[in-house]
């Protein structure tokens, strides 16, 4: 029966590789404590499936490269938009951070080949999988060509691994419970210098009462960076009049004492603004008047408003409309005039009724456009990045390095994704697809490179399996404590900002998804992007120098 399937496996490499894919992703969604293995269990599967079948069961290459092409460069188009606009501030202080850590790990590597009697190509793959970098696992094996040697990269990307995932949670973990941290005052004071406080919008009506407002207009009374938006307000038609009358306000409406305004705006906004207005009212408000004003959400989908401001695109004003707010992925917010709108957006909408049906043609509303793809800028923007990551750095008479297809591809997707748009071209992606190729080109790549790597998995983990791990473990603690000390001590931040610069140092979206969970923010976030695209090229390029290094 084995023999049988091995056999049938071994001549169907197609349902091999979804075998592999599917049961890899059916153990990736397992959790202990809320940690996993994410999709890297696919990788476990292969080397599982790879050591049953040992030579019998191969991927094309085309199939890893793919994979981590479409990996890397929907990470780069995320990223660039964020990475570039926060390199002025702690970017640079967070870039030089990673180098000294890459660095550090890649001196305990040398230190294990000289004094562990490590095979140098497996110290390599250690060095790799201890700082959870896939990418340049793919760097260091394309500088080995097909060199059978090759498999013993991943043996030691896949020995160190999981570790890599638990031993920087565990540190960040450990630290915020022996100093007794509150983690909602650390929040609080991540959000305060990073400039991202993404609370949910949360509504209230305020009465005017302050007789100083008198006259005054609403971008005079209600600071901009409060980011409060009044989406209507009801006022007496007359002052011996008790009928009302509901309007959008702009900026440039002059209050009265009495309106009604109805605001949106995070809840430590609003607490800040209303007692200088007047008094909250928890009776219903002008929201409740659907007669000649309504709201809706809104798909924006329309190509001429995609990578444009809300300002620039003046729809507010063309319409007598006002945006109160935006949702992107999983993050709802109150936008600026200087917010770009990306394909994708949800943005909440309130206008007058007999301008909604207008309204949703114009920012085009359609499901069916947000799940299609630009192919052609898609194509361009990797094969500009494949043509950068094939420019060859000799080092030595008989070594050279690359950016590679890891490399090469996300510096390009960087690039064009902080550009957004060049004329009718758009270089970003929505983000569902986005994630969804992203995704994609992991399992590919994992399923392809542990199918490969199983047969001398098995081998060198009956040999050296617990010095193997342990050392990986010694180079990940190494890493995630220069990290996240280094953040914490030396640059003064707080723990939410340490453990988000200490996810994207290690490139790891697990320790992200950890502390997001702790401080229920997007705070993290900002030192993650900030950290993860240089500490991605540094490992690339110290992991290919580090096997010229140590093969000398």
């Amino acid at each position: 029966m084995f023999d049988f399937l091995l056999s049938f496996l071994s001549h169907n490499p197609i349902i091999l590789l979804f075998l592999t894919i599917g049961i890899g992703f059916f153990l990736s969604e397992i959790k202990i404590k809320g940690i996993g293995l994410g999709v890297v269990a696919v990788l476990f599967v292969g080397i599982g499936l790879g050591a049953w079948g040992k030579e019998a069961f191969r991927m094309p290459e085309i199939i890893s490269q793919i994979g981590l092409l479409l990996f890397v460069y929907t990470i780069g188009l995320h990223a660039g938009p964020a990475f570039f606009r926060i390199l002025k501030n702690n970017g640079v202080l967070l870039s030089v951070l990673a180098l000294v850590a890459v660095l550090s790990a890649s001196v305990a590597v040398w230190l294990t080949v000289k004094y562990g009697n490590i095979n140098p190509v497996t110290a390599v793959g250690l060095f790799c999988g201890a700082l959870t970098n896939t990418p340049a696992l793919a760097a260091a094996g394309e500088s080995l060509g097909k060199s059978p040697e090759a498999a013993f990269l991943t043996v030691g990307y896949s020995v160190a691994y999981p570790l890599a995932v638990a031993i920087p949670i565990l540190i960040a973990q450990f630290y915020a419970q022996s100093r007794k941290l509150n983690i909602a005052e650390e929040t609080k004071r991540a959000e305060i210098s990073s400039g991202e406080n993404n609370e949910p919008p949360v509504a209230k009506n305020v009465v005017i009462e302050n007789a100083a407002l008198e006259g005054l207009t609403i971008s005079e009374a209600i600071p901009p960076d409060l980011m409060i938006k009044v989406s209507r307000y009801e006022r007496r038609k007359t002052s011996h009049d008790e009928e009302t009358d509901v309007q959008i306000p702009t900026l440039q409406t002059t209050l009265k004492r009495g309106d009604i305004l109805h605001l949106v705006g995070s809840a430590a906004s609003l607490l800040t603004i209303i007692p200088t207005l007047g008094t909250e009212i928890s009776s219903a408000g002008p929201e409740t008047r659907r007669d000649q004003i309504d709201y809706r959400r809104i798909l924006i989908t329309n190509s001429e408003l995609v990578g444009r401001t809300i300002e620039e695109t003046k729809f507010e004003e063309k319409y007598g409309a006002v945006i109160t707010r935006l949702r992107r992925g999983d993050t709802e917010f109150v936008p600026s005039p200087k917010t770009v709108l990306e394909r994708g957006d949800r943005v909440r909408v309130v206008a007058p009724a007999s301008k909604m049906p207008e309204i949703s043609k114009y920012l085009g509303d359609s499901f069916r456009a947000i799940s299609e793809t630009d192919f052609f800028s898609f194509a361009v923007g990797i094969l500009l990045g494949a043509l950068l990551g094939n420019i060859v750095i000799p080092i030595g008479e008989h070594f050279s390095i690359k950016l590679g297809l890891a490399g090469g591809p996300l510096i390009v997707a960087l690039i064009l994704g902080y550009i957004g748009r060049t004329g009718p071209i758009f270089w970003t992606l929505p983000l569902n697809i986005n994630f969804t190729f992203r995704q994609l080109g992991l399992v590919l790549f994992f399923s392809a490179v542990g199918l490969k790597a199983g047969g001398s998995f098995a081998e060198a983990f009956a040999d050296q399996g617990l010095r193997l791990i342990g050392f990986g473990a010694l180079i990940t603690t190494i890493s995630a404590c220069i990290l996240f000390f280094g953040s914490l001590w030396i640059m003064k931040s707080d723990w939410v900002t340490s453990t988000g610069a200490l996810a994207g140092g290690q490139t790891q979206p697990a320790i992200l998804s950890f502390v997001g969970n702790m401080a229920k923010s997007e705070a993290p976030n900002v030192a993650y992007v900030s950290i993860l695209p240089a500490a991605m090229i540094f490992k690339i390029l110290v992991a290919q120098i580090l096997l010229w290094f140590l093969t000398l």
